[in-house]
């Protein structure tokens, strides 16, 4: 049973969902993955397998931050935001800005600020994907939600068949859409733009450069053992702790443990983190534990760490 993180190079061409269904038809296990990438896009997909689809509500969002090798197509407008959609305006003047507007524009996206995603979005909409009723020629109205870029770096501005192209590197947090990014620089810049390439190179600690390829999928080839898989184990940015047979007994209970059933720990004061990873005398991962937000300073000698989720070993 394949418990744990494959870290996929998904190519152009092929949507999140034909690589979830392609896994699971032809390795046979349960698996899902953490943050859709666009049939025109390629990079890093995180597929989560077996056991490892409890552990998506424990990743803090800032650990499934990403960055991006983007193309930007100045000059027209598509209602996609990307290459795959209906021109929907063009620029017919020369593109002239120099590299000091350039980069002033480039500027107002780092930081935190109400982005608003594009219409052909996988968001719902009354139970309805955007994407759908875009395509079904309905309006669609999208709140805007917020989000964050670390940084948006200039790679490259070159003109190809005479259209000018910025190459960037954009790290960002979850959630972000890189296409409305793209469009809403050209609108800045004056000339429109959108996005006409796409890489995803990093989702968190993992890069594209450890990713399993997705030819290797379609042959069936085993990924457990390769630097593509993150076992369960290895997932959560949260100090293990590992007990003992009693400590593993009462967290099959659900019950609180304490220092008396822990054998080995990753840190000196469990009692002042949020989480902990409860690790089995055999080695895997079954619980996730935390500290009473009611335990005062004087309990620090007897504190309990109380369950939050617990993951039993045989458990599918």
């Amino acid at each position: 049973m394949a418990d744990g993180c494959l870290v996929v190079y998904k190519p152009r061409g092929c949507s999140s969902h034909d690589v979830i269904d392609k896994i699971r038809r032809v390795y046979k296990v349960k698996c899902g993955h953490a943050g859709t990438l666009d049939p025109m896009a390629q990079g890093v997909l995180l597929v989560f397998c077996g056991r490892a689809l409890k552990l998506l509500n424990f990743i803090p969002p800032e650990y499934l931050d990403k960055t991006y090798l983007m193309k930007v197509s100045l000059g027209s407008c598509t209602d996609s935001y990307d290459a795959t959609g209906k021109i929907t305006a063009t620029f017919d003047q020369p593109i002239a800005f120099g590299s000091e507007v350039l980069m002033n524009s480039l500027r107002t996206f780092v930081g935190s600020y109400d982005q608003t995603p594009p219409a052909f979005s996988a968001i719902k909409v009354g139970g309805k994907r955007a994407y759908a009723m875009a395509r079904a020629g309905e309006e669609v109205v999208l709140k805007s939600r917020k989000v964050h870029v670390t940084s948006i770096r200039l790679v490259s501005d070159y003109v190809s068949d005479s259209v000018r192209q910025l190459l960037l590197r954009v790290h960002c947090s979850r959630g972000t859409y890189v296409r409305s990014i793209a469009h809403d620089l050209g609108q800045k810049l004056g000339c429109g733009g959108h996005l006409s390439y796409l890489l995803r190179e990093r989702v968190g600690q993992w890069a594209f450069t450890r990713a399993f390829p997705y030819w290797k999928i379609e042959k069936g080839l085993p990924f457990v053992d390769t630097e593509s898989f993150v076992s369960c184990e290895g997932i959560l940015p949260y100090p293990r702790l590992t007990v003992n047979a009693d400590g593993q007994l009462r967290i099959s209970r659900g019950q609180p443990i304490s220092r008396n059933e822990i054998v080995k720990l990753e840190t000196d004061s469990p009692e002042l983190c949020d989480m902990v990873q409860i690790i089995s005398p055999s080695g895997r991962l079954i619980a996730v534990y935390g500290t009473p937000k009611n335990q005062s300073e004087d309990q620090k000698g007897g504190f309990k760490l109380c369950p939050i989720r617990v993951f039993p070993e045989n458990e599918a």
